[in-house]
């Protein structure tokens, strides 16, 4: 189980600040806690971070400011601590104004998912029943991942067992792994920054004749007035457009959009194959080839 518990934030003027800890007696040094602080990144980009310092190893969770660490005693699990951290951070109130208590109660919370998710506590979750059964009685063959966009890995076979939180799922597939109740094995390729590790993408369109980012999007629409076609150019927060055929004003939630053409605002090129470019949400950084097959899926099947 885990020694200690901190919570710091990040004062604009001050930087990291030391705030409560529990036990009482496990205290933090400024140095430590920007040393956690540098766990995420230069700019606190990765909501989990890992950093060494005199006392062991600390695994902490980013909610700017504020900033939760967890002291992992030596030989520990790190990835369960991980994951039950972050099972844990729906439980903590971060604008609590009593935190000797809130981190006394986040603390105890900590032990007690971590006696859920392991040993016998996690073989005797009923959903966990239900799957090992279907497992062995061939009824799921394997717990495939299924790869969407947002980068999220879904397992739906474990569904019904284990619920739809996709994010739960996952972690309890590593906590009956952690058992020997189940092994991974590699299954398909998916996205991961090889900068930050990071698997959420954004998408930008350029132009294909310029590269630039400066684009409108130019909407060939129907009009439910007067059933007459025009083009309008849609932007953020508008509500209405006014049809170019019969005048009258359309609310844009009303539009049928028959085509799109993305028109340049620096060269000018209207274009309906824009040049599409895929960046890490995390760190803005553009993927390349490598980064769109970096990562490894991974399947779970049932250990005889």
């Amino acid at each position: 189980m885990p020694k200690a518990i901190f919570s710091i934030w990040w004062d604009d003027r001050l930087g990291p600040m030391v705030g409560r800890s529990y036990p009482e007696t496990m205290t933090l040094k400024s140095e430590e806690a920007i040393t956690i602080f540098m766990g995420h990144g230069v700019n606190q980009e990765t909501d989990v971070g890992y950093s060494k310092i005199q006392s062991g190893l600390v695994i902490s969770y980013m909610r700017p400011p504020s900033c939760i660490g967890v002291l992992v005693k030596e030989g520990e699990n790190s990835a369960a601590i991980e994951r039950n951290l972050r099972r844990l951070i729906p439980h903590i109130n971060f604008d609590s104004d009593q935190w000797d208590k809130e981190l006394e109660k986040a603390f105890g919370v900590l032990h007690d998912l971590m006696n859920e998710t392991s040993g016998e506590e996690l073989l005797l979750n009923p959903g966990v029943k239900q799957l090992i059964g279907d497992m062995m009685e061939k009824r799921i063959e394997a717990i495939k991942p299924k790869h969407v966009l947002r980068a999220t890995v879904r397992y739906p076979e474990a569904y019904d067992a284990l619920g739809s939180d996709d994010e739960e799922v996952a972690r309890l597939l590593k906590d009956l792994e952690d058992e020997e109740v189940l092994e991974s094995r590699t299954y398909g390729r998916r996205v991961e920054c090889r900068q930050c590790g990071d698997a959420d993408l954004t998408i930008e369109l350029q132009c294909p004749n310029c590269s630039s980012k400066d684009i409108h999007k130019v909407y060939t629409v129907f009009c439910p007035k007067c059933s007459n076609q025009f083009h309008a150019v849609i932007v953020d927060d508008l509500a209405e457009v006014i049809c170019l055929s019969c005048k009258q004003p359309v609310k844009v939630n009303e539009l049928a959009v028959i085509d799109v053409e993305p028109l340049c605002n620096e060269c000018g090129t209207a274009s309906s194959d824009p040049k599409i470019v895929f960046k890490c949400a995390t760190c803005d950084k553009q993927l390349k080839g490598a980064d769109l097959l970096a990562g490894t899926g991974l399947a779970y099947y049932f250990k005889h």
